[in-house]
């Protein structure tokens, strides 16, 4: 009898220790998420949500961000299609920023020809930091 009553007591003191020197799952400091503030953008060159005139089939114009630029940078997102028809054209791919003003050239702008132009800005570092795209009109008057 006397065995069984240490061999509980061991397997109690045993259980204590062990307990004890777990470590707490909460208590660990979690990781702090990436705190960005929201991406915002001016356009310099052609105003949003109008019609712009190229004089040419190539126009440069330049997208700056007003807001903190975040820590890993931004992609930006260009989409050119025709208007009213929605045919795609072809744009050159834009690097990934980490400075606050972005040069942006539009190629192969046809002759007389209305193209709509949208933009968006992500954050690389929060899939969440995304702008609300941005739109304008630009119209290439050249006469040949």
């Amino acid at each position: 009898m006397p065995l069984k009553k240490y061999l509980s007591l061991f397997l109690i003191g045993a259980l204590f220790a062990l307990t004890a020197c777990k470590k707490k799952k909460g208590g660990e400091d979690p990781v702090p998420s990436t705190q960005e503030e929201a991406l915002k953008l001016e356009l310099s060159g052609v105003v949003a949500g109008k019609a712009n005139v190229a004089m040419d089939s190539t126009f440069t114009f330049q997208v700056k961000i007003t807001s903190k630029m975040p820590e890993k940078g931004v992609r930006v997102t260009m989409n050119v299609v025709t208007d009213p028809a929605g045919i795609p054209l072809a744009q050159d791919a834009i690097p990934d920023a980490t400075t606050g003003t972005i040069n942006i050239t539009l190629r192969h702008l046809k002759e007389v020809k209305t193209y709509k132009v949208t933009l968006t800005l992500a954050s690389l570092g929060n899939t969440a930091n995304i702008t609300t795209p941005v739109e304008f009109l630009i119209t290439n008057k050249s006469a040949g």
